[in-house]
């Protein structure tokens, strides 16, 4: 039996049942820290990456969005965003929730603009270190309001 200061393994890929006072390694072999509450205090498994990508163009074609609407689609207390890659600019952004849903993406994205702009669906990281959100590529950290 374990006890408090001691390091386990954990066996909830989201890292919900940390155990309080714990140091522990989730599936994927990334460290986990949980406190008093058993609430991890870091990214606790946060990754940042793409979900997906569109190209608007001349046509102003649709993304449909709603394949990346349900369950376990990014880890639980992360953030979402669509943005302009090329320009830096953020469209939509969100929390991921519990279940792993990205809430209130919306159904469909469609571009105000006629040029080809190169939009990604992406999945971000708050760290309290520096109290910003992380986010893959080059438009990168940005202050948010955490998703807890």
């Amino acid at each position: 039996m374990s006890s408090t200061g001691k390091t386990v393994v954990l066996d909830d890929e989201d890292g919900r049942t940390g155990v309080a006072g714990k140091r522990g390694l989730l599936p994927g072999g990334k460290g986990a820290v949980y406190n008093a509450d058993g609430e991890c205090v870091t990214c606790c498994g946060c990754e940042l990456k793409v979900l997906a990508t569109f190209i608007t163009n001349y046509d102003n074609p649709v993304w449909n969005l709603r394949p990346y609407q349900g369950p376990r689609k990014a880890r639980y207390r992360s953030h979402w965003r669509i943005i302009e890659v090329g320009a830096c600019l953020t469209y939509h952004k969100g929390c991921v929730d519990k279940d792993g849903r990205l809430v209130n993406l919306p159904d469909e994205f469609r571009s105000n603009y006629y040029y080809n702009g190169y939009m990604e669906l992406q999945i971000g990281c708050y760290d309290p270190k520096d109290g910003r959100v992380h986010w893959p590529g080059y438009c990168t950290p940005t202050w948010e309001t955490r998703c807890y």
